[in-house]
């Protein structure tokens, strides 16, 4: 949905008001926002049970139908083009709802898919879209096979005939589907090995999480920058700009060096296609000696997205994974921030330069939190640049006889040089 933008009307579910309601239409304009789609009206209708037919109730659709009906006829300039729907319609579910409001639906599963689509970049990226749209298709099928029988109501011949149309389909999808899951496999293979280096080097790994468009990316190249590195990731105002785990070696003089990893950004109701599509890239985060929470402080939903990005982590079983938040954009509160950090929290604006270093002291200090802090000489054979990267050495000075260390070691390292002290 490229080019110009096109005009929908929005439909949810929930109280009217309601803080769970709001957020959830908030984001979903910005999803619509990204494949240039611009909202003219909401329609919410609290559901004590879903309709199997439509999803939502007949009366709200007539309403629905009407106001499409009245505004096109009002301004036909500026007609609706779609009717969004925030959340999952089943095939019959969307043709049924087509008929009664007379304009093309789309639903939230539809909208993401379109703009992981859009930022896929790398092949396992668009494999895992890939895979992730055809599942949705596959799932489609299945249910206009079920308003197929519907619809022809017992004549058998053209029924059957139908049927063997769906069918056919529904197997050539699911031929294409393997196929992408094999190509899928040798790209994971080689992503897997490169996972198993990193894992089996005792440099620390630090992986950031959190929601879509909170920074992380940011962070990651403002790092990268400080350490000299030439490589950084996709950085933009939008959402989903980052759809694969990047990993960078951070290496800033005075610092020990450490593994820096970007992740997908996380979404409520993220379409279950997607899930198990993006699971495995997800499980970079397991593998972490840190999380790195980014949150944007001036998101008036912040505490449902926390919520949100905390739920993935556990269900990705690395909750017990010590985490620490950096509260971001605090430059956009428009005011004084009436916010007090806990321990484990920052308040930054990763747009600036000094933000940026205490940062990465906040992430070096946790990283090295259960080092042991020791006093060693080692002579001058001992190679300088090595040592302090893989330890954190707070002074030193240089002795007749070597170099006198005040460093945090690191454990994995600690064998290298504790013998020739």
């Amino acid at each position: 949905m490229n080019g110009v933008f096109k005009r929908v009307l929005v439909v949810s579910v929930g109280k009217t008001n309601s803080l769970s309601l709001n957020h959830s239409q908030n984001e979903f304009s910005m999803l619509l926002k990204e494949i240039n789609l611009q909202v003219v009206a909401y329609f919410s209708q609290d559901l004590d049970s879903i309709e199997k037919s439509t999803y939502i109730g007949k009366g709200k659709l007539k309403e629905i139908a009407f106001f499409c009906l009245t505004h096109n006829r009002n301004h036909p300039l500026e007609r609706i083009d779609f009717v969004a729907c925030n959340f999952e319609l089943s095939g019959l579910q969307k043709k049924n709802i087509e008929e009664v409001v007379g304009a093309e639906v789309i639903d939230r599963t539809f909208v993401i898919l379109d703009i992981f689509e859009q930022n896929a970049r790398t092949r396992e990226a668009k494999a895992q879209v890939e895979i992730a749209r055809l599942s949705y298709l596959q799932n489609h099928l299945v249910d206009e096979k079920a308003y197929y029988s519907q619809v022809t109501s017992g004549t058998g011949q053209n029924r059957g005939k139908g049927e063997k149309q769906i069918e056919l389909s529904r197997r050539q999808i699911s031929k294409a589907i393997l196929k992408k899951k094999k190509e899928l496999s040798s790209i994971k293979l080689s992503r897997r090995n490169s996972r198993r280096r990193r894992i089996n080097n005792p440099i620390p790994k630090v992986c950031i999480v959190g929601y879509t468009n909170a920074g992380k990316s940011t962070l990651l190249n403002r790092l990268v920058k400080l350490s000299k590195e030439e490589k950084t990731v996709v950085e933009k105002d939008s959402l989903f700009a980052t759809l694969e785990t990047s990993t960078r070696a951070i290496s800033v003089y005075g610092y020990p060096t450490f593994f820096l990893t970007d992740t997908v950004g996380f979404i409520s109701e993220l379409p279950i296609y997607l899930i198990d599509a993006f699971r495995s890239t997800l499980e970079e985060i397991k593998e972490a000696d840190l999380l790195v929470q980014v949150i944007d402080l001036s998101d008036p939903f912040m505490e449902k997205e926390i919520e949100t990005t905390l739920e993935i982590i556990k269900d990705l079983e690395a909750d017990q994974i010590p985490m620490i938040n950096l509260y971001n954009k605090y430059d956009l509160m428009g005011g004084p921030v009436n916010f007090l950090p806990k321990e484990n929290e920052m308040l930054v604006s990763l747009l600036d330069e000094e933000d940026v270093i205490e940062s990465l002291k906040f992430i070096i200090s946790n990283i090295t939190k259960n080092w042991e802090k020791t006093q060693l000489l080692l002579p001058y054979s001992v190679d300088f640049a090595s040592f302090s990267k893989e330890n954190y050495v707070i002074n030193y000075v240089e002795k007749e006889n070597g170099i006198l260390y005040n460093a945090y070691l690191n454990p994995s390292f600690s064998y290298k040089y504790l013998n020739k002290n």
